[in-house]
């Protein structure tokens, strides 16, 4: 039986997506650098058009920018997008605890204790890409458990900016042991079916994006856009046509 061409092609394009996303997320392809759509088919030996339209779903989610006719460029972060997928990880997330407080069991806990101590030993041994993806793990049970993946899916495909702010503050001195403490913290709310306790844990987890953009900033200062530059990003969500 033939292979649909078409298919083939698609599975091509997400290999593709899929590779340039992992180096985009985790910092391999630093933000503002130049992307080579020649480069990219040369090295996994496809053609440019799988290469495009790989380019073009990661412009859509913020990743790269476009510039017609000129370049394509790894997007430097916008903190005015990190806040925005801070606000939307907060908001869903906060939703779900309540469903993960009822339908939770000794075994989801253990899980979740076992990802700490991972995290752990990733911090001990400076793996700090690794360290985060541990955390998105710890975080995506609570969403398994309240039968919300869907509302985990979203805040994975459009939190490209606050993911490698994420892994960026890991290099700053003493935030991944506080993390982990953090997380000992909300689990331990969690387990006492405390649900005030653990929104207030999961705010006090997550709000402090405000106090590290200056220590960022200064320590990456290629990696962001700069405050007084306009919106960088540009997003179809859809829906009705402008007037």
């Amino acid at each position: 039986m033939e292979k649909n061409p078409t298919a083939q092609s698609q599975t091509v394009q997400d290999s593709v997506y899929t590779a340039l996303r992992k180096s985009i997320m985790s910092l391999n392809l630093a933000p503002g650098t130049a992307i080579s759509e020649n480069e990219i088919s040369q090295r996994y030996e496809v053609s440019r058009t799988p290469v495009r339209e790989a380019l073009i779903h990661l412009s859509k989610e913020g990743l790269v920018q476009v510039i017609p006719q000129r370049e394509t460029l790894v997007s430097r972060i916008d903190f005015r997008r990190v806040k925005q997928e801070w606000f939307l990880r907060e908001s869903l997330e906060s939703a779900a605890q309540n469903s993960f407080i009822k339908h939770s069991t000794p075994a989801h806990f253990a899980e979740l204790e076992r990802l700490i101590e991972q995290q752990n030993a990733a911090q001990e041994r400076n793996e700090y890409g690794e360290f985060v993806n541990l955390d998105d793990c710890f975080h995506r049970i609570f969403f398994e458990v309240a039968d919300q993946l869907l509302a985990w899916q979203v805040l994975d495909s459009m939190g490209g900016h606050y993911h490698r702010v994420r892994i960026l503050t890991t290099l700053l001195k003493g935030i991944a042991p506080d993390i982990i403490v953090q997380h000992k913290r909300l689990l331990e709310t969690l387990r006492q079916k405390d649900l005030a306790g653990a929104q207030a844990a999961l705010a006090a987890h997550l709000h402090k994006l405000p106090a590290e953009e200056d220590m960022l900033r200064e320590k990456f200062p290629d990696y962001f856009v700069s405050c007084n530059e306009k919106d960088v990003f540009n997003v179809d969500f859809g829906g009705l046509p402008n007037k």
